[in-house]
């Protein structure tokens, strides 16, 4: 072979911020429909013109046309919460909103 030609092509997608995004980062998307949409999810990569996602759990991908796009934004990953804390935490609250009831139940001249 006489010749050989190889192409490389980077792309880089920055959110609205400037900051760069790496596939797999959580993002926060505002799509320009009707009534805007706000979308949490997982930067997936471009698809023939496409902009593609993963649901947070990456069970499901999404497209949208990068005109669609009004913002996106690099968040902080998002984690799930264990049912535990969720059931510790509404134990905690509960608790401290019925003391703060008898509290001013036996707060003279309250």
């Amino acid at each position: 072979m006489a010749l050989k030609v190889n192409e490389i092509v980077k792309v880089e997608v920055e959110a609205s911020d400037g900051q760069v995004l790496k596939e797999g980062d959580a993002i926060m998307l505002r799509i320009n429909r009707r009534t805007p949409e706000d979308v949490v999810c997982r930067y997936a990569g471009l698809s023939n013109g496409y902009f593609v996602t993963t649901t947070l759990d990456g069970q499901h991908e999404n497209k949208y046309r990068q005109a669609s796009i009004e913002t996106c934004y690099h968040i902080k990953d998002v984690e799930k919460v264990p049912p535990q804390a969720l059931k510790e935490a509404g134990k905690d609250a509960a608790e401290g909103t019925a003391q703060d009831a008898a509290a001013s139940l036996l707060t003279p001249g309250a």
